[in-house]
């Protein structure tokens, strides 16, 4: 198994769905684990991920090389993000464990860890490559959406990804993605070569869940002030523009008609998003060490992401902690919930105040919502029913579980 970032602590949407792989293959596999990580890896960490794996090499990249890497990348005609993820160490170390022992699978997590496996050495390995997301439409949109020196660059990383995109599709022997949205967006936008198995994320119920049978929308009839959470990775870009967008434009017209307090919770806040505290009512709370606090303290959760690929993470765990969720069309995407039942969808001004006034105000709506959403995770949305799938593909079944 090939990750771009070290799979653990489970605080982000990638480690998330790559510790979750790595977990379930453990139990089908004996799992050889290599990865570069753009963060100090602790010893207990790297102890906690080995009772997963045979062999583990984690080639930890500064952020100086990984610059030069990545503009090395550009100027070769590859993506930046090829570059950032590019390791000689970890390379090297791939090839001497597939020389003394050959690897009868692999299972490449992301696009910018293909270049590790697509050369001659690996033919006779089957290779899965889980891209999770169409990430060159994800480029593609942010260049449409950007300045013109911004757009630009954008769009140029799209056509690289896209291109790189395509290669897997041409040599891979399977390709997951995260919803079957997403495996029809790459066939649309990427190739019809390789069909795309959708292998949506799940969510642990049992770690993410109500603090009391009275939390999934509070025990006052009007919650006031209204108590609203915000969870993410903080300087990623969609995050970021989503929450800003919200607190300046639905968050005022909010106030107007009720007293409203918003934690926004995760790692590495943004000079923009550090910004959003001089608002009235907006409290960035940064990073935590747990985040179940806040959900569980919260009436209401919101996901305000204009520009979402895949199945949003926080909105599962928002909805197992028995939260009603109000969140936009982009952030819905992947997950399998009835609008007005399980969370509400948003999108204009006038819709997001609607929803929030109307479950402000409505205690048993609440309830309701955040309860449907809680039973709904729970008997769809576990990990291991979600991305059990996988295992087929590593052993070449691809079409049993298309079909199955």
């Amino acid at each position: 198994m090939l990750t771009h970032r070290f799979p653990y602590p489970p605080n982000r949407g990638d480690r998330i769905r790559s510790y979750n792989l790595l977990r379930v293959l453990s139990t089908h596999f004996q799992v050889t684990l290599g990865c570069t990580a753009d963060e100090p890896v602790a010893e207990s960490q790297r102890e906690h991920i080995q009772k997963f794996c045979e062999r583990l090499f984690v080639s930890e990249l500064c952020r100086h090389s990984r610059i030069l890497r990545s503009l090395k990348s550009v100027v070769q005609g590859n993506s930046l993000t090829v570059g950032m993820f590019a390791s000689p160490d970890l390379g090297r170390q791939v090839l001497r464990w597939h020389r003394t022992h050959p690897f009868e699978a692999v299972l490449v997590f992301c696009s910018s860890m293909f270049p590790y496996v697509d050369h001659q050495a690996f033919s006779n390995s089957r290779i899965v490559v889980d891209l999770v997301d169409v990430d060159s439409q994800k480029w593609s949109q942010m260049g449409r959406e950007s300045g013109f020196m911004k757009s630009w660059l954008y769009r140029l990383e799209a056509a690289r990804v896209r291109a790189l995109e395509q290669r897997i599709a041409r040599h891979a022997d399977a390709v997951a993605l995260v919803s079957d949205q997403e495996g029809e967006l790459f066939a649309r936008t990427v190739s019809r070569e390789r069909p795309a198995v959708g292998l949506s994320n799940g969510v642990d119920t049992s770690y993410f869940s109500p603090a009391d049978a009275a939390a999934a929308g509070g025990v006052e009839r009007v919650a006031s002030p209204l108590r609203l959470v915000f969870t993410g990775v903080l300087d990623y870009t969609p995050n970021v523009e989503g929450i800003d967008w919200f607190c300046r434009s639905v968050l005022p017209e909010v106030q107007r008609e009720l007293d409203v307090e918003l934690a926004i919770v995760g790692r590495r806040p943004h000079p923009r998003v550090l910004r959003l505290a001089g608002l009235g009512g907006v409290d960035v709370v940064g990073e935590v060490p747990d985040v179940r606090p806040y959900l569980q303290s919260a009436h209401v959760a919101i996901s305000p992401l204009k520009l979402a690929r895949g199945i949003q993470n926080k909105v599962l765990e928002a909805m197992a902690s028995g939260l009603p969720v109000v969140l936009t069309s982009q952030s819905a995407q992947g997950i399998d919930a009835r609008p007005g039942v399980e969370f509400a969808i948003a999108d204009s001004v006038d819709q997001w105040c609607g929803a929030l006034l109307s479950l402000a105000r409505d205690s048993a709506a609440r309830r309701e919502m955040g309860g449907a959403a809680r039973e709904l995770v729970v008997a769809e949305y576990s990990w291991d029913k979600r991305i059990s799938g996988i295992v087929p593909l590593l052993n070449g079944n691809a079409f049993a579980l298309q079909t199955g």
